[in-house]
């Protein structure tokens, strides 16, 4: 079945066509005009009601060549948000004039330092931190969620941009954990608040085995030599975030994990994590093509961090109301008792209705074409926004 909203994000108009439902999941298919140029991200959001404080959020920054539509079919994202009840966000890139050994191509790219490094002269790249912020914006606009849980993931030059956000962006996300890519130099700066993050990549990633070639080596060691190989890039995150210089580590069979702590004792989570996967190529792991799933243990990591922000949940008690019959016959009952005020949005955000009310009675909504509404129901304990289907 399809449905169609909107979404208006405070500083850009956006439109959202709902594509597609995954099981009793929503897609939204979002199309907004952020510096004068169309982006387009996937929203999706988990069925059932929100949970207490409203839905964490984690945005999943895609790979070289890569699009939204990709890592929403292959990272394992959004069946993780609909076992644990979060939102997520899967945006696409840009496609830029690049150079590679020698070679000029276009393809999609994330704008971090990566980009800079080997962008073609004469293009207009685009700040992508004000797409991810004005996205942040429409998502706290139109949807009951946790503004101290917004985190991050991302693959190879994703994670690259994933990185740049833990700096330009810990105002927002409570953590970041990305594959296959790291801090760029160019991106290494101090970050507005200290946030936890985490690095893996696999041992047989050729990304990370070409500087070493020249030495022979074919495969990155699965043990402390690693963490010396890559001491300069360990050295970004620990020296942006003032983290400690010496680790403590755990092992197993697949993964080598060195933690970096916070001596401040800041953040709810280790301060920096650099793991190591055994065996693993240049892949996000997803559980097929692999037998484990960084959705599953980056999740963990993201479930102990929340951001430190004074902004309270915008949505409180009242997220627990429920609205029937959906789809409506021309009237909506509010679950409960007491006051209310009732808004109802088109598939512009155009607000089509507004009357007050009670719980319990009957609202009747007169006038309104069969399709698809945002409403939203404000008592004294807060606003919720809920999807309503008119016949």
């Amino acid at each position: 079945m399809k449905r169609i909203m909107n979404l208006l994000p405070l500083l850009v108009a956006g439109l959202i066509t709902i594509a597609a439902q995954l099981s009793a999941q929503n897609r939204y298919d979002v199309n907004m005009m952020v510096d004068s140029v169309k982006r387009e991200t996937i929203v999706v959001v988990p069925s059932g009601t929100p949970p207490a404080g409203g839905y964490p959020v984690v945005f999943m920054f895609h790979g070289t060549s890569g699009d939204g539509e990709k890592f929403y079919n292959i990272s394992g994202w959004k069946e993780k948000g609909e076992a644990e009840k979060f939102i997520t966000v899967f945006p696409s890139s840009r496609a830029y004039c690049i150079t590679e050994d020698g070679q000029q191509k276009t393809t999609t790219k994330w704008h971090c330092g990566e980009l800079d490094e080997i962008a073609c002269p004469g293009q207009n790249l685009k700040n992508d931190v004000t797409f991810v912020r004005a996205m942040v914006d429409s998502l706290k606009d139109r949807f009951p969620v946790n503004p101290n849980k917004f985190y991050v993931s991302g693959f190879s030059n994703g994670a690259c941009f994933a990185f740049k956000l833990a700096v330009e962006m810990s105002d927002v996300f409570a953590a970041i954990a990305a594959s296959g890519g790291g801090f760029n130099p160019l991106d290494s700066a101090e970050p507005k608040r200290k946030i936890p993050l985490w690095l893996t990549f696999g041992t047989n990633d050729d990304r990370w085995i070409e500087p070493f070639a020249q030495y022979g080596i074919t495969e990155l060691p699965y043990n402390d030599s690693s963490v010396f190989m890559f001491r300069k890039l360990i050295g970004r995150y620990t020296g942006a975030y003032g983290y400690d210089t010496t680790y403590t580590k755990d092992s197993t069979k697949t993964f080598l994990t060195y933690h970096y702590a916070d001596p401040e004792g800041t953040t709810n989570a280790s301060g920096f994590r650099f793991t190591l996967i055994n065996d693993l190529y240049h892949q996000y792991p997803n559980g097929k093509n692999v037998p484990y799933a960084a959705a599953n243990y980056y999740w963990e990591f993201f479930s102990q961090a929340t951001g430190t922000s004074d902004v309270a949940p915008e949505i409180t008690e009242s997220q627990k109301l429920h609205l029937f019959p959906n789809p409506a016959h021309g009237y909506i009952v509010v679950e409960g008792s007491g006051a209310i005020t009732l808004t109802l949005r088109n598939v512009m955000g155009e607000e089509v209705m507004r009357l007050d009310g009670f719980k319990g009675e009957h609202l009747y909504l007169p006038g309104l074409a069969s399709g698809n509404y945002v409403a939203e129901i404000s008592d004294q304990s807060g606003r919720y926004a809920q999807m309503i289907i008119l016949k």
